[in-house]
Order: structure tokens, then C-alpha cells, then sequence
């Protein structure tokens, strides 16, 4: 008496929280596998081009379900891209005949926040008179959670300001320089003030700046 085989699977897969929005943290995934066919599969198994997935069974009976889990750990190219997109596909042997196969896809999304800060300091003048210069240097630090390009430092008294990098790694800093030549009109002043704006170009949405 012949019984026909109808194998058949599913795959639902979520992706929990994320511990984090910086390049480091973590997102825990669950992949829930059912055999929704009448024939025992065997193998079992599910595949991310992302992670390593663990399942507590290769083999599934019909109607029968496990969760399989993987943890993801973030770059900063999926920060910087503002989220994590990927698919599992779970492929099942049945007794005879082809495999079965099934996908799904998640998309995690995650938020961007670019901040920069900049500490400007002036050095003791190399004299009193016209004609004597002030050495700046220009502490740039990205202090958000994406990557900056370019930065740019704009101070119009001093001209134009020199950075060895115009792009800057969340966490990462700087330092950039630049003189400025003592006028006689500074010196009847008593004084130099002035001040230098920062401004970075974050992967999505408007320059981020500081003073």
C-alpha cells in the first residue's frame, strides 16, 4: 500500500534588541524550524551567511518544532548603513526525494547618532610685536556611533587649518594645526579672540557640528 510523502518546512526567524548601537554589541537570533510535512527529516539544518547558527536536533519529526539560536556581533559598517539585513535558510532531507527548503529574512535596524567635539587650544605667541605667530592646534574627537567624512575645521581668523585625516572612526581623534601671524591691530588690542568651528559628515542626514 503506498503512502505518499509530502515533506514540507518553515522557518521563522527574529532578531531580539540589539545590546548596543556601536560596532561591538550584539544581536541574539532565533530561528524557529517546523516540519510541516507527513515524513521524518533528517538532516535538519539552517544557514546565515551572517552567523553560526546552533540547533539542539538535526532531525525533526512531523509537525515537530525547534528553536535554534545565533549571536551576531555588529561592525561599524552596519552602523554606518544605519542597520543589519540578512536571511536563513533551513534545508531538510526527507527519506526519499528531493530536499526541502525554506527562507526568511529580517531586517535590524540601528540608530544613528554622530556627535563631534573639538577642543581648541593656542600656544604662548612667539612674540609681542606685529608679525609674531600663535601656534593652534584643534583636537577633533567623533563621539557618536558613525563614522565622519570628511571633517572640516573653519576659522576665519587663522586661515586655513591643516588635519592629517578627514575622516574620523567613532572614538577616534585628530589633531589639527595652524598659525596665525600677530597684526598690529591685535597687538594694540591687547589681544587674539577667536573662534573655530568643527563640522562631520555622517553616512545619512545633516553635518553634525561644534565650536
Amino acid at each position: 500500500t503506498p503512502i505518499s510523502a509530502g515533506p514540507g518546512i518553515t522557518i521563522d526567524k527574529q532578531a531580539g534588541t540589539p545590546s548596543g548601537d556601536d560596532a561591538g554589541d550584539t544581536i541574539t537570533y532565533t530561528f524557529d524550524v517546523t516540519n510541516t510535512g507527513n515524513v521524518t527529516l533528517d538532516p535538519v539544518t539552517v544557514d546565515d551567511p551572517l552567523v553560526t547558527v546552533d540547533c539542539p536536533s538535526a532531525t525533526l519529526a512531523p509537525g515537530a518544532s525547534m528553536t535554534c539560536t545565533a549571536t551576531y556581533t555588529l561592525t561599524q559598517g552596519d552602523v554606518d548603513a544605519g542597520g543589519v539585513t540578512n536571511t536563513a535558510t533551513v534545508t531538510g532531507n526527507p527519506p526519499t526525494g528531493p530536499d526541502v527548503t525554506s527562507d526568511d529574512t529580517v531586517t535590524t535596524p540601528i540608530p544613528s547618532a554622530p556627535l563631534i567635539q573639538l577642543d581648541k587650544v593656542a600656544g604662548i605667541p612667539s612674540g609681542s610685536d606685529a608679525g609674531d605667530t600663535i601656534d593652534y592646534t584643534f583636537v577633533v574627537t567623533n563621539t557618536g556611533n558613525v563614522t565622519l567624512d570628511p571633517i572640516a575645521i573653519d576659522d576665519p581668523t587663522v586661515g586655513a587649518v591643516v588635519c592629517p585625516v578627514t575622516t574620523l572612526a567613532p572614538g577616534d581623534d585628530t589633531t589639527c594645526t595652524a598659525t596665525y601671524t600677530l597684526t598690529q591691530a591685535d597687538v594694540d588690542a591687547g589681544h587674539v579672540a577667536n573662534t573655530a568651528t568643527v563640522s562631520g559628515t555622517p553616512p545619512t542626514g545633516a553635518d553634525v557640528t561644534a565650536t
